[in-house]
């Protein structure tokens, strides 16, 4: 056993980013963002914790250098759905970088969370914790293109509202929408649905529906819904969509409809093309 001797490698600026997620429940969110954990503020002291992580590096992990930290960034994001995600960025000059320093960074702020909210949640879990970018040394800059990857189920258009008919392919065209589709040129150019998005429908209503009797233009499996936020861009096939609009402001509460209504997304088309089922979908 043995460390590895950087001593002849030349100083350098260095940076490394990793990510992290908590997730528990809505009511917990709540709680955080009106400031009513008994412990205190979750995302501060988290995030003062995370800090302590980075700088503990070289006292618990063996073989890693005691390194001239120039900067830590923490950036924490809440999502309704009982997401927490934490973002971090470690700096450094030397002759090594600082991926293990940021996933650390991250991973002790995550479990100060856990512990915080651990009286109001139980069962809270981790994960999703990697290194998403580093630059610096003599690799360069690297950077992750994307985090998820996921599929396409099902494609369809119709001439009329109401449901679609089911085909092997659609095209889409820029600033258009779905060729042959009753939305083509409207504000709502193209509608996706997140299939996980099915286990949100009430029980009594889920028996009653075909959940690929489509209503949608695409409907995919793969990409976490909480992160199909409007302004985001996915890549579906050889197409490229933005998010503009997430469900409709008329809810509608029985059959399919009632799921798409309020988790459906709807669409710009960025880039023009064909999409067709097993497809690969990218967040990007």
């Amino acid at each position: 056993m043995k460390n590895v001797d950087v001593g002849k490698k030349k100083d350098t600026e260095r940076k490394a980013s990793a990510i992290g997620r908590l997730f528990t429940k809505p009511e917990v969110i709540k709680l955080i963002r009106e400031g009513k954990i008994e412990k205190g503020d979750v995302v501060t002291v988290s995030e003062t914790v995370g800090m302590l992580g980075v700088k503990m590096v070289p006292q618990i992990l063996p073989f890693c250098h005691p390194l001239l930290i120039t900067n830590i960034e923490f950036e924490t994001t809440l999502f309704d759905e009982g997401v927490i995600e934490v973002k971090g960025t470690v700096r450094n000059v030397g002759k090594t970088g600082v991926e293990i320093e940021a996933i650390t960074g991250v991973t002790f702020a995550l479990l100060n969370m856990y512990d915080m909210i651990k009286r109001v949640d139980r069962w809270v879990s981790i994960g999703d914790i990697k290194l998403m970018e580093k630059s610096g040394g003599k690799s360069g800059h690297v950077k992750k293109d994307y985090e998820y990857e996921g599929i396409v189920l099902q494609v369809a258009r119709s001439e009329k509202r109401g449901l679609k008919e089911k085909m092997e392919e659609i095209k889409l065209i820029k600033d258009f929408g779905v060729e042959g589709d009753v939305h083509g040129g409207s504000e709502r150019e193209v509608s996706i649905f997140p299939i996980e998005c099915i286990k949100k429908v009430p029980e009594e209503i889920r028996r009653t529906i075909n959940p690929f009797d489509m209503t949608e233009n695409i409907m995919i499996m793969g990409i976490p819904p909480f992160l199909l936020k409007e302004g985001k861009k996915l890549r579906i096939g050889e197409a490229e969509i933005l998010i503009t609009e997430i469900g409709k402001e008329k809810l509608v509460n029985e059959g399919k409809p009632y799921i798409v209504s309020r988790e459906g997304r709807f669409g710009k088309v960025i880039t023009g093309g064909r999409v067709r089922i097993g497809d690969r979908v990218i967040l990007i």
